[in-house]
């Protein structure tokens, strides 16, 4: 079962510090979308906004990596529109992937809904990582 929905001012969660996190953040809305990751500190790690050109087909609109960095693997995902000037509301999810007993990959994915329709597609958020290296 998912988390949420919730605020999206603000969804804490962890990435083990180390790993190399790959991100990319989608939308198929007409307003404009909004999505900022920060770590503990309030770093900004990285910002995405961006609509769809014709207000509904999916659009990528940030794409990119980092090295989890933080010493407690704290960090913080806000998704909203306008330049954070509105909070969507936000269903997310962890997903291990294991082969036996080893997790081999992690990610998170966060969807949003900007307004009053409930169809939770407006913008998703992905962050995945490999658990081992080699």
């Amino acid at each position: 079962m998912s988390n949420g929905p919730v605020s999206g001012n603000g969804i804490e969660f962890t990435i083990p510090s180390g790993k190399t996190a790959f991100w990319t953040v989608t939308t198929q809305a007409a307003w404009q979308q909004f999505a900022q990751l920060q770590d503990s500190a309030g770093t900004v790690i990285f910002t995405a906004s961006g609509a769809s050109p014709d207000g509904h087909s999916p659009t990528q609109i940030g794409s990119g990596s980092f090295t989890a960095a933080d010493p407690g693997g704290n960090y913080r995902l806000s998704i909203g529109t306008d330049g954070g000037a509105q909070w969507s509301s936000v269903v997310w999810d962890m997903l291990s992937l294991s082969l036996d007993s080893t997790t081999v990959s992690a990610s998170y994915t966060f969807i949003s809904e900007d307004g009053a329709d409930q169809d939770y597609n407006d913008t998703c958020v992905s962050l995945t990582w490999f658990e081992q290296i080699g």
